[in-house]
């Protein structure tokens, strides 16, 4: 009698949490300072030190629906945030750091579940194409910005299961992609990027994340130092 008016069960696991520490440090004494000796030796002597701070967090999303108890999302959601750096020389420090990252990456994974929940029901869709080629999306400025790029798919026969009547999926096809211009509360004006295709009613996604790629970009880069 407590599911009165619920269509949807959310629920998961935290799968990673937690914070990573980089850093480098170069002795004044046998590094730099002792290159340059002089003033620089007074200056760098107690050598640099430098850090990074990034929380990572995971979740095993689940969504099924309450009448049928049937899973409607599976899917691993996980972001990383650079949360805090530190620089060292000389006896100058400087500290530049959230006061609570934790917090901080914990609104951004949310925001992403919400996202995969909402457009995996509702998916982005191109509802009009103008005159002048823009193209009109179904989504607004809660989930699309100005810049973004999505991959356009043609949706093709959709497969269902002969026991049940359950439709499991459709045939996609990807056709091109298309960038928003404009977001709106309530809806997002974009172009095709390229060669120009069909766009009206294709399904849109964001373009996938690269891990290899988001894990380098959360690396400090290397000092000239380290490289040699």
């Amino acid at each position: 009698g407590g599911l009165t008016g619920v269509d949807y069960f959310v629920y998961g696991t935290i799968t990673s949490f937690g914070e990573q520490v980089k850093g480098t440090t170069v002795s004044g004494s046998s590094g730099i300072g002792s290159l340059f000796g002089g003033t620089a030796n007074k200056v760098l002597g107690s050598g640099i030190a430098t850090a990074q701070t990034t929380v990572k967090m995971g979740v095993d999303l689940k969504v099924s629906e309450v009448s049928t108890g049937r899973i409607l999302i599976a899917d691993s959601l996980s972001t990383s945030l650079k949360t805090g750096s530190a620089f060292s020389i000389g006896g100058i420090s400087q500290v530049d750091a959230s006061g609570d990252p934790f917090s901080d990456v914990q609104r951004v994974l949310a925001a992403r579940i919400a996202e995969a929940i909402v457009t995996a029901l509702i998916p982005i869709k191109v509802i009009k194409v103008q005159g002048d080629g823009i193209l009109i999306l179904n989504y607004g400025d809660i989930f699309l910005s100005p810049g973004l790029q999505l991959v356009a798919y043609q949706v093709g026969e959709s497969f269902v299961d002969p026991d049940t009547g359950e439709v499991l999926g459709s045939e996609e096809t990807e056709i091109g992609r298309v960038e928003v211009t404009r977001a709106e509360p309530k809806y997002s004006r974009a172009r095709v990027v390229g060669d120009m295709f069909d766009a009206m009613g294709t399904n849109l996604r964001k373009v996938p994340d690269k891990p290899e790629q988001e894990a380098a970009a959360t690396q400090p880069k290397k000092t000239f130092w380290e490289e040699k």
